[in-house]
């Protein structure tokens, strides 16, 4: 299954770093597959697919063609002065 390879991904990446990462790059038909791996109806899968802001297990997800599946990343946060 795709979810599980994701899932094991993030929790090798929790376990090393010690946090889940801030952003989770996908590509947009890798993400269909995870939704349709869920078992998410159509229509719940194309109004995901439409939104503007995406989230997954409460990582912030960003959808690129850049990537052939996802890649996970710490967003380095900048002290406020």
């Amino acid at each position: 299954m795709v979810c599980e390879e994701l899932l094991c991904e993030l929790v090798e990446y929790k376990m090393l770093q010690g946090e889940k990462p801030d952003l989770l790059r996908i590509n947009p038909n890798y993400y269909r597959m995870i939704l349709e791996d869920l078992a998410y109806p159509e229509w719940l899968i194309r109004k995901k697919e439409k939104m503007k802001e995406h989230e997954l297990l409460g990582i912030r997800i960003e959808l690129t063609n850049q990537i052939e599946k996802f890649e996970m990343r710490i967003v380095k946060k900048v002290a406020e002065s």
